[in-house]
């Protein structure tokens, strides 16, 4: 017997059936495969001590305030780790970028959305994802945190996309995997998906259809 065939994925909605003109993407766990979550390759990398400051202090650097090498090479001493700051900055080259994630971040664009990669990065990492993983053109707008100086939940970091992109709130769809950035942006009033991490772009097409489907009939 012939298996049936796999059913077309959903069509994006054409700008202008929806309030909805820009759509803003999170990376990690979003447009990339991580694997492993965070706390456990960092906790794996350094120790549970070095995975639990690393997250507390990590601000600075996502804001683009402090090079995340001098911020491991820190806590490398200060924690007595045996690994240098080379070896942890090994921890941050593990990503996989998602090609049917990427075709919907196309398809959009094609339908005449603003696509924006919305992402809290530090420089050594956005440079490693421009070169590596080719992000560069894949969206209309880049909006790395360590070159806009503020970083997500901040709402600071939205109003600055926002006004970035020339949206307001209710023009815009945010998705991410993580839940306080989910909740900051839903209390602007961006409309948002929270997407699991590492589902992978076939969800993530039916998340952004079902939105901009229902935004269009509300």
């Amino acid at each position: 017997m012939t298996p049936a065939p796999s059913p077309a994925p959903p069509a994006i909605p054409a700008l202008g059936t929806s309030p909805v003109r820009a759509v803003l993407f999170d990376a990690d766990g979003v447009l990339q495969l991580i694997g492993t979550p965070w706390d456990q390759a960092l906790t794996a990398g350094g120790g549970e001590l070095f995975c639990r400051r690393l997250l507390a202090e990590e601000g600075p650097a996502l804001r683009g305030h402090e090079d995340l090498r001098t911020l491991l090479e820190r806590l490398a001493g200060e924690l007595g780790l045996t690994a240098s700051a080379e070896q942890l900055l090994e921890l941050w080259w593990q990503a996989t970028a998602d090609p049917l994630a990427w075709q919907v971040v196309r398809d959009l664009r094609a339908a005449g959305y603003t696509t924006v990669l919305a992402t809290n990065q530090q420089h050594e990492r956005r440079a490693w994802m421009r070169s590596a993983l080719g992000y560069d053109g894949l969206c209309d707008v880049d909006a790395y945190s360590c070159t806009l100086g503020v970083a997500k939940p901040s709402p600071d970091y939205f109003h600055t996309v926002l006004e970035l992109v020339g949206v307001r709130p209710q023009e815009a769809l945010f998705v991410d995997d993580n839940a306080a950035n989910i909740a900051q942006a839903a209390a602007l009033g961006i409309r948002t998906v929270h997407h699991p991490a590492d589902a992978g772009g076939v969800l993530l097409r039916q998340e952004v259809v079902s939105v901009l489907d229902g935004a269009a009939s509300a």
